[in-house]
């Protein structure tokens, strides 16, 4: 009877045994075959985004052609928003008239305009080395699949919210980018998150259209979410008071600098973070001055 188990346990030992050597057999073939797929795909879809990629970056850098900085920088006098400072104060006596410089760029709006009618103005940010003309969106939907220039490419174009007015006099004015991951676009803007000193060295934004040159000073930016408050109208002084007030609240960075009493029009450009495909970088900024050119 011993003998019998014994024979029984060591034939189930080989049946183990041979069970296990052709699961390493499997394993031996399929990983390898996984791998090679999976090296394949990523291969294809690397390749894919690099050739998209390329088109997107010689089309803007055609566009290049467009917009030269020259080498001085221009001065240029602005009349402020008006600022309260006593309850009794009236807009005239509190209007300031400030002087503020800007970089002095050549841009030909006529071409730009040609290449796209739904141009509407030029975003530089100088601390960022961040310029790209900008188009009026329609549906906020179409320039995130095409390029300024109408060629179809997960790049997009940079654009302005579809609700905007394209005179940039909104309260608040939203410009939406895709984070690209080659850091064109508004793959840039996490900078900021990465570095406080870029914002602090060098917080100005400025958008060039035909007629003008806005600069804007980054008072706020900090992580957001779809649908958040952050993207919704807000109307009267009490409502931009409570925006500017969530806005400092949820900062990554601090500027005091940037003087709010007056309510001047806001500058919001916004980014996907991440890759759920809901978080959102918004970098604020204030309009501190406004040239005619």
């Amino acid at each position: 009877m011993n003998q019998e188990n014994q024979e029984k346990q060591i034939e189930e030992f080989r049946r183990k045994r041979r069970k296990r050597k052709k699961i390493r057999r499997v394993l031996n073939i399929a990983v390898p075959a996984v791998l090679l797929v999976c090296f394949v795909v990523f291969g294809i879809l690397f390749l894919h985004d690099y050739h998209e990629y390329k088109i997107a970056k010689d089309a803007y850098k055609k566009l290049d052609s467009f917009v030269q900085e020259k080498k001085e920088t221009a001065s240029a006098k602005s009349v402020s928003a008006p600022v309260v400072r006593t309850p009794e104060a009236s807009a005239e006596e509190t209007v300031e008239e400030v002087t503020f410089d800007y970089p002095d760029l050549d841009i030909d709006f006529a071409a730009l305009e040609h290449v796209n009618p739904d141009f509407v103005g030029v975003l530089y940010i100088p601390s960022l080395d961040l310029r790209y003309p900008v188009v009026h969106s329609r549906d906020n939907e179409e320039y995130l699949h095409k390029t300024f220039d109408g060629i179809a490419n997960s790049s997009g174009a940079i654009f302005l919210d579809y609700l905007a007015n394209k005179n940039m006099e909104d309260k608040n004015t939203f410009i939406f980018g895709h984070n690209m991951r080659n850091g064109s676009m508004f793959g840039a803007l996490k900078k900021f998150t990465q570095d406080d000193n870029l914002a602090a060295n060098d917080p100005y934004v400025y958008f060039y259209t035909s007629d003008c040159v806005r600069k804007y000073e980054i008072f706020a930016y900090y992580f957001s979410f779809v649908g958040s408050d952050a993207y919704q109208n807000f109307a009267g002084d009490n409502g931009y008071d409570e925006y500017v007030r969530k806005a400092k609240t949820n900062t990554l960075f601090i500027n005091n600098e940037v003087d709010l009493s007056g309510r001047p029009n806001i500058l919001s450009l916004s980014t996907c973070s991440g890759t759920e495909h809901v978080r959102r970088l918004l970098i604020h900024s204030a309009l501190i001055g406004k040239a005619m050119r």
